[in-house]
């Protein structure tokens, strides 16, 4: 399962059209009432605030305010990653090869929840005016698959975990002392299984976090506001969980056979697909 064919690397970035028609045809069967252009839906800041003005609408504030506040905190990295698949793209049109900052067909990079942040140099504790949080905070700036669920589903999988470089620098790394983040390639026996350890390296335990918090805040205000409080909480933790996973899966499944263009379409449907999920449970 991990042997690796270049030339099928290749002739997945040749299908780019073909991941626009997919797209418009999955975002037409689950989002048809979704009024934005699609390429709205693709592009990380505009999604991270998709669901602004509808909480606003019903006088839901804090989670507003904190998606507006990811929004503009993950504003630097967004543009990355929006410049890389921009380089991929253009590399495709013109016939010239994209070298990628490493090989997205075998391997995953560990996200951050600080990485290429606003908050990027404050939590270098080479950097920061508070090195002892920094230092803390960057020791916690994991993944779910760097937990004990992690290990479970390793275990599960019976994944087998091996290491790649990569071009991506990390926190810490400076023009005298520079240092990258490494990639991890996962050996399952199924592609479930390697999509799943691919997806949880995608999701920041900081980031879970917070989301969860501001789940909690929309979960106060509507048993406040008379909401039957079982259900509320049952709904709400479908949203939590149904929207990490669907970023999670949609992202790997694009990465891996797309590379930086796909991870963003992936993450994109995924989003709108996640979010859709609690509706059936309403």
């Amino acid at each position: 399962m991990c042997a690796v064919n270049p030339v099928m690397y290749q002739n997945q970035i040749d299908k780019l059209p073909q991941i626009q028609q997919d797209y418009e045809g999955v975002k037409d069967a689950v989002d048809k009432e979704n009024k934005l252009p699609s390429i709205f839906d693709i592009i990380p800041t505009f999604r991270r605030v998709e669901r602004v003005p509808d909480k606003v609408e019903h006088s839901d504030f804090v989670p507003a305010t904190g998606l507006v506040a990811l929004a503009v905190l993950n504003a630097p990295e967004d543009w990355r990653d929006m410049k890389s698949a921009y380089a991929q793209i253009k590399a495709s049109a013109l016939g010239e090869k994209f070298t990628p900052s490493y090989d997205y067909k075998t391997a995953q990079h560990p996200f951050s929840f600080f990485r290429g942040t606003l908050l990027h140099k404050f939590v270098n504790p080479k950097t920061s005016p508070c090195p002892k949080l920094a230092k803390w905070l960057l020791k916690n700036d994991t993944t779910i698959m760097e937990t004990k669920l992690g290990d479970v589903v390793t275990k599960k999988f019976d994944i087998e975990r091996s290491q790649v470089d990569t071009k991506i620098k990390n926190i810490t790394s400076t023009k005298e002392n520079p240092s990258h983040v490494i990639a991890r390639q996962f050996c399952a026996k199924t592609t479930f299984g390697e999509l799943t350890a691919r997806a949880m390296t995608r999701t920041t335990k900081i980031g879970t976090a917070v989301l969860g918090g501001l789940e909690a805040a929309h979960l106060i205000k509507e048993i406040t506001e008379g909401e039957n409080a079982l259900k509320s909480t049952i709904q709400s933790a479908i949203a939590l969980t149904s929207s990490i996973a669907g970023i999670g899966y949609g992202g790997a499944i694009g990465a891996k056979y797309f590379g930086p263009i796909g991870s963003l379409v992936g993450m994109g449907i995924g989003a709108i697909a996640g979010n859709k999920i609690p509706e059936i449970f309403n």
